[in-house]
């Protein structure tokens, strides 16, 4: 494994412990849509599925092996679902989404940037992103501008595990997409 290659095992108890930190500063509520980027065998959907209570969560992976084994163990038609992807483009329309949450995804992606673009497109307005990740640069300028460009308005760094120039460091980041403007001409309810 190379220097610049690090991939926790989605079965690992550290890589459980960093799924389990996402989830819980995801402050996941019912009703809502959930979209996980690289899922694994999918127990980081599962376990957010039972945190919704109602609502429908979604696990994407690249391994056919992994999502064969989440539907198998996990899935619930129409509630709880997995699907392969192929790391490009993600297989749902625009808007589909309340939240994304991505476990590693941007590690082994061959266009980051792009990645991101698309999780902004399935995102609903005023959605979140959650993203678990390696980052390379301390300080996250790149980073931060990276999802800037793919069109997230406002960005924070959650937790960092490691000290400040650890490199790389896992980090868990929030960013939103933008709700729409107010309509012109629109009345604010009263309060």
């Amino acid at each position: 494994m190379s220097q610049s290659s690090v991939v926790l095992d989605p079965t690992s108890d550290p890589r459980r412990h960093w799924d389990l930190r996402l989830l819980d500063m995801a402050r996941i509520r019912a009703w809502e849509r959930l979209l996980f980027v690289q899922c694994g065998d999918g127990w980081i959907v599962e376990e957010a599925w039972r945190r919704l209570l109602k609502g429908v969560a979604c696990g994407l992976d690249t391994d056919a092996a992994h999502v064969a084994r989440a539907t198998e163990l996990r899935g619930v038609p129409g509630r709880l679902e997995f699907k392969t992807w192929d790391g490009a483009r993600l297989p749902y329309p625009s808007q589909s989404f309340h939240r994304v949450l991505s476990t590693f995804a941007l590690e082994g992606c061959g266009d980051p940037a792009g990645l991101l673009r698309g999780m902004h497109r399935v995102l609903q307005p005023g959605g979140e992103l959650f993203l678990l990740d390696l980052q390379r640069r301390p300080g996250g300028a790149a980073f931060t501008a990276a999802l800037q460009l793919a069109g997230f308005h406002e960005s924070h760094e959650l937790l960092r595990h490691g000290p400040a120039d650890a490199d790389p460091a896992c980090v868990i980041v929030r960013a939103l997409r933008a709700a729409p403007p107010a309509r012109a001409g629109a009345v604010e309810p009263a309060a």
